[in-house]
């Protein structure tokens, strides 16, 4: 393969990148847009595929925008600013489909259209800075650069809440040994550090729910209130026994989708989340067992010593996704009726739930992308399913 190609965009793949043909190997162009004719320098080429770098846009696609961030090029934060935000919720929608229909043989028609918020900008409550060169004076931040290496420099950020971004210009952030920092922004306006383990609310619909500043978060609170009204719909539609939710964080979706079960369980890991769970469902006056563990250890345990029937297991792993031997007890254990699979990383999911649908006593009802990650090539996908 030539060193400089020429070629035509038929779509955007799962990643954000353009992806044409050349001389009839797959070709991936970072940048580019379907429908555009571009050339591009190779900088990777595989057996199956190659990579390019885009030089210069010949024909240009109409849904084409001038980004409005000045440091797009080089952050590797947002992959589609320079694409019409409706085009991107098309895309994404389509990246949705076809990685399902591709490694779980799943119909199309069982994906429904994408929901997403009110703006694709400002949406984001948390930021993780980093110091962008050893003790400057005064300090510099910014965010990781499109190469993976370098720290670039930003005084503000487009998809932050507009509340986060004064931090962006703080003269000390960091103290002695810090080369990073993560904060997030709560209910009140107040930002908080990881540093200490503080507990504040953040408002979500009609819930102010308790967080941990060292704990795990939504960062997009309008998509996580439509994920809980869906999740809330599939719950009343199955009428379960007991709602379990195995990675339940400070208890954000059982408060939104499991009112009215007689039963609740919630399963955490991490000490700062379980702090917030069990102080969230406190002040509600919520009964429910809160275990404080691994879930493919506890939930096995805890439902030996608690049979149960017609459970509805709601589950949103780390991108990691859940071991082999949860997804492998979720798959055989038959008082599991219905589950709802929560993602932002299609592979990962794909791969639990093919693990899953390999023992042929599940089918899969519905799966409904969200945008949670607007401007990002990040794509929420909730899955909904039950047991034959």
């Amino acid at each position: 393969m030539p060193d400089d190609v020429v070629l035509k965009i038929e779509k955007l793949a799962y990643g954000g990148e353009g992806l044409g043909f050349v001389d009839g190997k797959v070709c991936f162009v970072e940048g580019a847009l379907p429908g555009e004719t571009v050339r591009a320098r190779v900088s990777q080429s595989k057996q199956n595929y190659a990579k390019g770098r885009l030089l210069e846009v010949l024909e240009k696609s109409h849904h084409r925008e001038e980004p409005p961030c000045p440091y797009v090029q080089d952050c590797g934060g947002c992959q589609y600013q320079h694409l019409a935000y409706s085009e991107e919720l098309r895309w994404k929608e389509i990246q949705v489909r076809e990685h399902l229909e591709r490694f779980l043989k799943l119909p199309g028609s069982r994906v429904s259209p994408i929901r997403s918020g009110a703006s694709p900008y400002g949406y984001r409550n948390s930021v993780t800075l980093h110091e962008t060169a050893p003790s400057p004076k005064p300090q510099q931040f910014g965010f990781v650069g499109r190469d993976n290496r370098t720290t670039l420099c930003v005084d503000n950020c487009l998809i932050t809440d507009p509340r986060l971004r004064p931090v962006f210009t703080e003269k000390r952030l960091l103290r002695k040994g810090e080369d990073r920092i993560s904060l997030r922004v709560g209910e009140n306006g107040m930002i908080f550090s990881g540093r200490e383990d503080q507990l504040f609310s953040m408002r979500i619909g009609d819930e102010s729910i308790l967080t941990s500043s060292r704990g795990f978060f939504q960062n997009n609170l309008e998509i996580t209130r439509q994920i809980g009204q869906t999740a809330r719909a599939w719950v009343q539609s199955a009428q379960p026994r007991l709602f379990a939710d195995l990675y339940a964080g400070a208890g954000t979706f059982t408060i939104l989708a499991a009112e009215g079960v007689p039963e609740l369980m919630c399963l955490e890991e991490s000490p700062a989340s379980f702090g917030a769970l069990k102080e969230n469902f406190r002040i509600r006056g919520l009964k429910a067992d809160l275990i404080e563990g691994l879930a493919e250890k506890s939930f096995p345990r805890y439902l030996k010593r608690k049979p149960r029937e017609n459970i509805f297991v709601f589950v949103d792993p780390p991108r990691t996704g859940m071991s082999a031997d949860l997804s492998e007890f979720l798959a055989q254990e038959p008082s599991l009726r219905h589950l709802v699979y929560l993602s932002c990383h299609l592979g990962t999911l794909t791969r639990d739930l093919g693990r899953i649908l390999a023992k042929k006593r599940h089918e899969i009802l519905e799966v409904i992308p969200f945008d949670m990650f607007p401007r990002t090539k990040h794509i929420e996908a909730a899955v909904f399913m039950r047991r034959l």
